[in-house]
């Protein structure tokens, strides 16, 4: 798009390939070098929806989701060199492993890159009426 005044149109709003964006990054710790990708706004919105429950007419978080939030976020954008995922979310409990500080490191860096701002999650959690248990963390047992 050029620096004028012009606005965009239909096709450049909506292209007919999704266009990701991918980012290289180094582990504090471990020194790996990772790629992550951008989410769509319907992978946001399936990620924001596996965390919050609806129930009483209002939405409220599910503790269990909660503690392995930030996993399935990285689970999501963590990518081979082909843009391919390389951590299903049934997978994403191996993240569990992980030293903490590489793992916080990439939870902030793939939150930056998504759009996605921590602190107003923060604020939300902190605000919430209450903690309803309904699924699993992805560290649990299948059943």
């Amino acid at each position: 798009m050029s620096n004028d005044n012009t606005l965009a149109t239909m096709a450049q709003l909506f292209p007919a390939k999704v266009t990701r964006r991918y980012k290289i990054v180094s582990l504090p710790v471990s020194g790996n070098r990772v790629r992550i990708q951008s989410l769509t706004e319907r992978e946001q919105s399936e990620y924001e929806m596996a965390v919050i429950a609806q129930g009483s007419g209002r939405s409220r978080f599910i503790r269990s989701r909660l503690l392995d939030a930030n996993r399935r976020l990285i689970a999501l954008c963590l990518v081979d060199a082909d843009g391919n995922r390389l951590l299903s979310d049934n997978q994403a409990n191996q993240l569990a492993t992980w030293d903490s500080a590489d793992s916080n490191f990439l939870h902030d860096e793939v939150a930056a890159h998504c759009g996605i701002n921590r602190e107003a999650i923060e604020e939300l959690v902190k605000n919430s009426e209450g903690i309803v248990v309904d699924l699993p963390p992805t560290d649990s047992p299948p059943e």
